[in-house]
């Protein structure tokens, strides 16, 4: 199955109706990475020109409602990202990029919650920090 046959599928099973600029936007976040509006408005009119911002807009509203992408605030700006296991959003100071740590416990967080009495449908953490370190060791790997 290649790509646009798996977006298809996706936007089916999860009852969203199939249209080029839904496939082009999908295709973009399935790549990996976080970006704001403006980066996938600039990404989307290279394959879609005439998609418009209003699209963009109603378009990553359908993904998040129906669970297949996340978004999340960080310093004014909301930022989209398809939807993974939770994990720990680390804004680099040295870079400025956000990159994905994984393998850090966040389960025990959710789990502190239950404990209070609050299930919740999406865990999101966002950490800043020098990543410098990090990103050299995960590179060398």
């Amino acid at each position: 199955m290649n790509a646009d046959e798996y977006i298809i599928r996706l936007l089916r099973n999860n009852k969203l109706k199939v249209t080029p600029q839904r496939i082009t936007i999908l295709k973009l976040l399935i790549n990996g990475g976080h970006f704001s509006i403006d980066q996938i408005l600039n990404e989307a009119r290279k394959i879609e020109p005439s998609i418009s911002i209003s699209t963009i807009y109603t378009t990553l509203n359908a993904f998040v409602n129906a669970g297949l992408v996340r978004s999340f605030e960080l310093d004014g700006k909301t930022w989209y990202e398809i939807r993974k296991e939770p994990h720990v959003n680390v804004l680099c100071k040295d870079s400025g990029e956000i990159i994905d740590v994984n393998g850090v416990d966040v389960a025990w967080i959710e789990n502190e919650l239950r404990k209070a009495g609050i299930w919740i449908d999406d865990l999101i953490v966002i950490a800043r920090g020098n990543c410098e370190e990090y990103l050299n060791k995960s590179k060398s790997k």
